[in-house]
């Protein structure tokens, strides 16, 4: 599976030690699965929230479907802002 064109939305993280690192959504619960987006964004969230607390300074999750994708959430510094 090519994460990068097939997930529905990623999530760049921007962290206190300097590092950028774009994270992908895993949309399916088994692979034939059909794509869910919500349990993307859910997932992203918890990684975010639980695995990176304390670690970055912002983390914003955009749509991966569109160039430029649009921006679903955003958080700053552990808080959602957006």
């Amino acid at each position: 599976m090519n994460l990068p064109q097939s997930s529905l939305t990623k999530c760049i993280v921007w962290f206190y030690d300097g590092n950028t690192r774009t994270f992908y959504s895993f949309d399916k619960t088994h692979q034939k699965a059909k794509p869910n987006k919500a349990l993307g964004i859910r997932r992203l969230t918890k990684m975010i929230n639980e695995s990176f607390k304390g670690k970055y300074e912002t983390a914003i999750i955009y749509d991966n479907q569109k160039p430029n994708g649009m921006e679903l959430a955003k958080y700053k510094h552990g808080v959602r802002v957006v």
